[in-house]
């Protein structure tokens, strides 16, 4: 479920931006360069993203059945 809901918004917010970024980079208003750049930030961003998933999903499912067990 949270891969799909990510995936949605994924594909609304990211993808635009890069279509419009590479439509740029096309029509000579930005430098290839600087698409460059954006691209390695994004994929620094995902891996970081994924790992901060990994270290924070085991102690928030304890966190929650330690809440659930107590209600």
């Amino acid at each position: 479920m949270i891969n799909g809901i990510a995936t949605i918004l994924m594909a609304l917010f990211i993808d635009p931006v890069l279509s419009v970024l590479t439509d740029d980079v096309v029509l000579g208003k930005i430098s290839a360069g600087y698409f460059r750049k954006f691209i390695v930030y994004m994929v620094v961003a995902r891996i970081a993203g994924t790992l901060l998933a990994q270290l924070l999903f085991l102690p928030c499912a304890q966190l929650i059945a330690l809440l659930a067990e107590r209600l």
